[in-house]
């Protein structure tokens, strides 16, 4: 091999590098910005609430609820890949206190603790949000609602309890739109042939 070959190498390997440490540096950034949005003593409380933390000492629900932020953002939706990725950049998360998540302890996260607090954690939100959004600029005083719906498709294969069509999986979800600052009052999920209109009566 010659020396003008090694060097073309390696200068691919350094540009690789030094654009994958940019991605990364965006990631963090974006991350962390998200990251001041929601209360985290808001949601401590409602870790003690639900003992959200009674079967994973080691592994908080803030910690996880970071590592599936980080998840969405970089696209990665499974263990393997979470781990791996964030494996790879460990020393870029220690300041938001995560170390090396092992699959098995993401995988028991995700199996035991319970739902609730991330339930919680969205109605805070929500009312964050509905104090500082606008009101509906329409001429009449009194709230407006609307309500629509959106078809979610899966594979029926991998979820034989969704079946919507012969040969096509999906979940249909509801949702009232308040005009109030443009937000949505509530989501309900349904199966995908269930009506808006029985949703709305229920």
């Amino acid at each position: 091999m010659r020396n003008g070959d090694i060097k073309s190498d390696q200068t691919i390997d350094i540009s690789l590098i030094h654009k994958e440490f940019q991605t990364m540096k965006q990631v963090t950034t974006l991350l962390g910005e998200l990251l001041k949005i929601f209360p985290r003593h808001e949601f401590e409380k409602l870790e003690k609430q639900h003992q959200s933390n009674h079967y994973t000492k080691y592994y908080t629900g803030w910690q996880q609820l970071i590592t599936l932020f980080y998840a969405q953002i970089v696209g990665h939706d499974s263990l393997r890949g979470i781990q791996t990725s964030l494996g790879a950049h460990s020393q870029k998360w220690y300041h938001l206190g995560l170390e090396n998540i092992k699959r098995s302890t993401l995988s028991d996260a995700m199996k035991n603790r319970p739902h609730q607090i991330y339930e919680g954690l969205f109605y805070k939100l929500l009312d964050k949000c509905r104090s500082v959004t606008p009101d509906h600029k329409f001429r009449f005083k009194n709230p407006l609602f609307s309500m629509d719906a959106t078809i979610i498709d899966l594979c029926l294969s991998v979820f034989p309890w969704a079946e919507f069509r012969q040969r096509k999986g999906a979940i249909k979800l509801h949702y009232l739109y308040d005009h109030r600052g443009s937000l949505p009052a509530f989501m309900v999920m349904t199966d995908a042939k269930r009506h808006d209109v029985r949703v709305a009566r229920s």
